[in-house]
């Protein structure tokens, strides 16, 4: 979902907003999916963390970075070269805290 409504149509600032925060939502139902019963604000927490870190290591201009991110994949996984932005954390925090109040329901007990 996140991946079309960054392809298609509509004003960038919301494609890539409502991508980034669809990002963060994927990244915890998926983690949820594989800790099963792991604390949903735990996984909510380190998929900022990890998202965060992500968006510093743009900054970097390590050259296996930059090949890296020339690929599809890498530039889905890493962000684009140059691609840092500030407002991307505000971004992660909102999808971080939507993955928590979706995901949060379906977690397993012990």
């Amino acid at each position: 979902m996140g991946l079309i409504l960054r392809s298609y149509g509509g004003p960038g600032w919301l494609r890539n907003g409502a991508g980034a925060v669809l990002y963060e939502v994927v990244w915890i139902a998926g983690a949820q999916m594989v800790w099963i019963y792991a604390g949903t604000g735990r996984l909510a927490l380190a998929v900022l963390a990890a998202t965060c870190a992500i968006e510093v290591l743009q900054l970097s201009e390590v050259s296996w970075l930059w090949a890296a991110r020339s690929t599809t994949p890498g530039r889905l996984l890493l962000g684009g070269n140059g691609g840092f932005d500030p407002m991307d954390f505000a971004l992660y925090g909102a999808g971080c805290a939507l993955g928590y109040a979706v995901c949060r329901p379906f977690r397993a007990s012990r």
